[in-house]
């Protein structure tokens, strides 16, 4: 039990000369705040639970290049979470030139896919997208990061699409 202490002691140390710096870093890739301290609060959490092995090589190193490589990746998943939009708003342009029972027929059948998702995310999809709140004005009200709006929207998009593309098929 006492050495479970001491490496606390010894983690809580490591945190405290890191945070800063690491932040700084997620925040120069990313250029978001939350979603920078979503990155570093997870890859500490992750350190946590690999400190035994970790403290066994050059840690330091390790912190820095998870936190790169986690915000690279939350660019990427920017991209992709924007070319689901676009896919997404490309949809709705379509829609307002076909005719109106077809476009009836695709909004009910969207309003059926949108009644499959968790409550949660069609609360979040429908404040960002129908509303266009921003994911941080949905995020204070909902008591959640940004990084989790987001992903919720992802999810939301990427069901919409494949549902669509489904339906395209069918035609």
């Amino acid at each position: 039990m006492r050495n479970v202490a001491w490496l606390e002691k010894e983690f809580e140390e490591l945190f405290k000369e890191n945070y800063s710096r690491l932040f700084y870093c997620a925040y120069d890739i990313i250029g978001n705040a939350e979603a920078s301290k979503d990155i570093v609060g997870d890859v500490f959490s992750e350190a946590w639970g690999q400190y035994v092995r970790l403290r066994k090589g050059r840690v330091d190193a390790w912190l820095y290049r998870s936190v790169r490589n986690r915000s690279i990746d939350y660019l990427r998943h920017q991209s992709v979470e924007r070319q689901y939009q676009q896919v997404f708003l490309d949809m709705e342009s379509e829609w307002e030139e076909e005719d109106s029972e077809s476009l009836e027929e695709d909004i009910a059948y969207m309003r059926k896919i949108l009644a499959t998702f968790s409550s949660q995310t069609r609360l979040i999809f429908e404040q960002c997208y129908f509303k266009g709140q921003k994911y941080k004005e949905v995020a204070e009200a909902m008591n959640l990061s940004e990084a989790a709006i987001h992903k919720h929207m992802v999810k939301a998009f990427a069901i919409l699409r494949e549902e669509f593309k489904k339906k395209a098929g069918k035609r």
